[in-house]
């Protein structure tokens, strides 16, 4: 809708009226920093002067001044940090205070109220509301409704009435570039600028575009554990982490960023999405991988296995004798049956019996075998098996000390006596020496009952499984290499026994890429998190790896309580232009029926050369061309980390490009050679897939890493193959 020259004036109006307060709020803010800064000084100086050196032997009185002095500098310290975090809000709002406008007649009052959304909320000295924060709840009716009937919820009950408009605003560095009266149709103009823009080196927020659908995720607080389902290009991280600053803006009195944790798929997308929540006017939260997680769980004693290895593996070992065997230990110990064997195993663990002997030391009982069976059997049977015997442990040292202690006595005594020491220290480290010799056969006995060995109780497991499960894996474990599916089922059996440190502390959690973790590993995620509201985000056609996955959703429904979890499905698709998206979707062997954003841009090229050099000098060229036209980042993606290698060793003297190749590198911008599996999450702006031919990706098996490729370019997908084409084109042809 057109908008005349005197709305115009009115409207540039308010950005000046606005911004005059956001610059003086930005002042006031200015001068508390510098205040808080000499403030902190004055203590210092003052803490100094008072007390000089602290020292205990100078009184408890110059201990306690000194305490004080710390608690003034903590607190100092707080205000300077809400200080700075405010400056850098209103140093955002002076370049871009707000993007939306919505007008909305409340029921049962005379006129229209008028909200300006933003980023954050501006309130002036007359507590009016300059700008609503886009997670207040009245800002919801800019995500949820056109022009017309129109409610929201708030701490009041549900406020109905009606929109009378609803208005976008582009503003940078403090100047309206355009403003456009809209009803957020997804084929809007600002929503087709944005899509059309390249990418950057980070994610960038969507608050500006988010849509009704993907509001309904950000702001569901009906159910403690929600799935959510979306094609790629669908905006699953951008909402995932849009959720986590709603919440934190919602709960601010209750949680904090370290109340959140997020799972991520690698520790390059960790990296790509760590500025989102910074510009939203956040501190990060919690940020690992599942990887992360369980190998500083499972410890140094074992050689373990990355993800990344075991895809390699997977792509690039077919031809190896061993292979087969390796396929089927995955398939299995990612299956649903074998999770049922895994906790009857846990449960017959737990019920085993253990023989218990009275600890004695010298003629002294320290305590009975009837005592121990008691505290065994009785008073910790509810404990997890590990934390059951750390009890028992911790019971026999408490009870053997006093004695362990009378005996040094003695011993020291004894040592005195004979008048040949004249060095107390001595006799005392002599006399401490004896002890703990004469306890040994004590710390033997309780070390036996009170044993605990991971590696010993998963290797019974597979006493009564098929021989090649059996052989396999316990050759593996006999050579202290944990492969990564070996990985996941320990981490479980550490978790059922009580071995896993605590995590109350975290309410809300996220796990991205929902679809790459297997039935085993949701187990985990419950067992660790129970008490927390989880989000899954995935896509069941971007599972990279065809052995170790979820499968389907119904395969983790016994896990999550029914009554109180909720699946939503995004239906559409918002990265690629609809030429890209049409495209991959054809390389699903079902189909797709989820919309997509009708952004038109290039067919994708799929063009056959004469080998892999080829291949290359081809690349050197669409590298060159694509920058010259102002392309930000360009993805050469592999089918594996060997052949990226090889790719990059051939580019990085010819042109400008860097490579990854590890799953806890930095993620950088540009011209990047990245393998399939590790690109998934990010998007470029030019996407070429090299070699997609016969030879590379030749099975079903690789359908979904292909697919997932192909699906993360913005603007245009080139595909380069040398010799035959890959069946899972030629059924597109």
């Amino acid at each position: 809708m057109n908008i005349n020259d005197f709305e115009w004036k009115i409207e540039n109006e308010w950005l000046e009226l606005v911004l005059k307060e956001a610059q003086r709020q930005l002042e006031e803010k200015l001068d508390y920093k510098d205040r808080f800064k000499k403030d902190a000084l004055e203590t210092q100086k003052e803490m100094w002067e008072e007390l000089g050196s602290v020292s205990v032997i100078n009184g408890l009185e110059q201990v306690v001044s000194f305490m004080g002095f710390i608690d003034r500098m903590k607190y100092q310290k707080r205000n300077h940090e809400i200080t700075r975090r405010l400056q850098e809000k209103y140093a955002r709002m002076l370049q871009s205070p707000y993007f939306g406008r919505i007008d909305f007649f409340e029921k049962g009052e005379e006129k229209a109220e008028k909200y300006y959304i933003g980023t954050s909320n501006l309130i002036n000295e007359d507590y009016d509301f300059l700008i609503y924060d886009w997670r207040a709840p009245s800002s919801s009716m800019f995500y949820d409704y056109e022009i017309g009937k129109a409610a929201f919820k708030c701490v009041e009950g549900t406020i109905e009435g009606d929109l009378t408009l609803k208005r976008q605003y582009k503003i940078s560095k403090g100047k309206m570039e355009y403003m456009f009266d809209s009803n957020l149709k997804i084929d809007d103009e600002i929503l087709q600028e944005i899509l059309g823009k390249t990418t950057d080196s980070k994610m960038k927020t969507i608050v500006t575009t988010i849509q009704r659908e993907q509001n309904k995720v950000i702001r569901n607080e009906e159910s403690k554990n929600l799935i959510v389902q979306g094609p790629a290009g669908s905006g699953k991280t951008s909402i995932a982490l849009h959720r986590i600053a709603y919440l934190l803006y919602k709960h601010r009195e209750k949680i904090t960023p370290q109340n959140i944790v997020i799972f991520s798929p690698n520790q390059i997308f960790n990296d790509y999405i760590s500025t989102v929540l910074p510009q939203l006017g956040e501190d990060n939260m919690l940020q690992t991988t599942f990887k992360e997680y369980m190998h500083k769980a499972l410890g140094d004693r074992f050689i373990k296995e990355d993800y990344s290895n075991m895809m390699e593996f997977i792509l690039t070992s077919k031809q190896f004798w061993n292979y087969e065997i390796r396929i089927r230990n995955i398939k299995y110990k990612s299956s649903l049956e074998f999770i049922e064997v895994l906790k009857r195993h846990a449960e017959s663990i737990e019920k085993a019996g253990r023989s218990f002997k009275d600890i004695v030391f010298g003629d002294k009982l320290i305590v009975s075998s009837k005592d121990l069976e008691e505290l065994y059997y009785k008073d910790y049977i509810n404990l997890p098996l590990k934390r059951r015997l750390d009890k028992i442990r911790e019971r026999i040292l408490f009870l053997l000390d006093p004695y362990k202690k009378e005996r040094i006595n003695e011993i020291y005594e004894e040592l005195w006596n004979t008048g040949s020491f004249i060095d107390e220290k001595e006799v005392n480290e002599k006399a401490a020496a004896s002890a703990c010799e004469e306890t040994k056969h004590i710390y033997k006995e309780i070390s036996r009952v009170t044993d605990f060995d991971l590696l010993d109780i998963y290797k019974k497991l597979f006493e009564n499984l098929a021989p090649k499960i059996k052989n396999y894996t316990l050759k593996n474990l006999d050579s202290k290499l944990l492969n990564y599916e070996d990985q996941v089922p320990m981490l479980y059996l550490k978790g059922v026994f009580g071995d896993l440190p605590k995590t109350t502390d975290i309410k809300y959690v996220v796990i991205d890429e929902a679809q790459d973790y297997t039935p085993l590993q949701y187990e985990i995620f419950y067992q660790l998190f129970r008490h927390a509201n989880i989000t899954m985000l995935g896509d069941l056609n971007q599972s990279i790896n065809p052995f170790m996955n979820v499968g389907d959703y119904s395969n983790i429904a016994h896990i999550f309580p029914q009554d109180n979890t909720c699946i939503i499905n995004l239906t559409k698709s918002y990265r690629s232009t609809m030429e890209i998206t049409e495209f991959s979707r054809k390389l699903l062997n079902h189909k797709v029926n989820d919309e997509y954003v009708e952004r038109s841009g290039d067919k994708p090229t799929v063009l056959g050369l004469f080998d892999e050099n080829s291949i290359n000098e081809r690349i050197i060229k669409d590298i060159e061309m694509y920058k010259a036209k102002g392309y930000k980042s360009i993805g050469i993606i592999t089918r594996t980390i060997k052949e990226a290698d090889r790719v990059y060793s051939f580019l990085k003297n010819k042109t400008e490009v860097k490579a990854l190749t590890k799953d806890d590198d930095e993620y950088i911008n540009g011209s990047l050679v990245i393998p399939a599996y590790l690109a998934k999450g990010l998007e470029f702006d030019i996407v070429i897939i090299y070699n997609a031919g016969n030879e590379n990706y030749s099975s079903e098996e690789e359908r979904l890493l292909f697919y997932t490729a192909c699906t993360r370019a913005l603007h245009k997908l080139n595909i380069y193959y040398a010799g035959k084409l890959t069946p899972l084109l030629e059924e597109i042809f």
